[in-house]
């Protein structure tokens, strides 16, 4: 590439009939300062490039960096769902089970407590026979006691006296 300096120092030939030479001077100066001023602008443009090109790079870093992250904790937040869901059908199989396990223990109590009903009836129905029997002989020794014939014979013992002739 041509320098500033070059076009400054650039030497033409002489001819016959050639061009001005103050003004190819001064136009050479003009057009050294407007390339020294494009090349400069070129040279910032060019810094100005690399570091913009330096940030989008960190930023492209970055913008992987996150999308990983956002990544990492969508599978993160997938596995947490999916452990909470594990974890919540474990527990109300458990649940199940508990409940399935005290319905059967009540079931057992109440086949018990009818058991037991049933054998407290026959002992109650047997003790009930025997007072039954009771109340019956009851009655029937109060019949005796209190009938007529039992009156009567009180009544003669009340009267019976023992005679001394009958000893004697």
């Amino acid at each position: 590439m041509i320098t500033a300096m070059e076009i400054r120092n650039q030497q033409f030939r002489k001819a016959v009939r050639g061009y001005n030479e103050d003004e190819v001077r001064n136009f050479l100066v003009r057009i050294a300062q407007d390339y020294e001023t494009i090349y400069s602008e070129y040279a910032k443009s060019k810094e100005t490039i690399q570091r913009l090109e330096h940030e989008l790079s960190r930023y492209h870093r970055m913008e992987e960096t996150m999308n990983s992250s956002l990544i990492l904790a969508q599978q993160t937040a997938e596995d947490l769902k999916a452990t909470a869901r594990k974890e919540a059908q474990l527990m109300l199989e458990e649940s199940k089970r508990r409940i399935s396990d005290i319905l059967m223990v009540y079931q057992e109590i109440i086949k018990r407590m009818n058991l037991f009903n049933t054998e407290l009836k026959a002992q109650i129905s047997g003790q009930m026979e025997m007072l039954e029997k009771n109340q019956r002989k009851i009655e029937e020794l109060s019949n005796f006691f209190y009938g007529r014939d039992l009156k009567e014979i009180m009544e003669r013992l009340e009267t019976a006296t023992v005679s001394q002739d009958q000893h004697d």
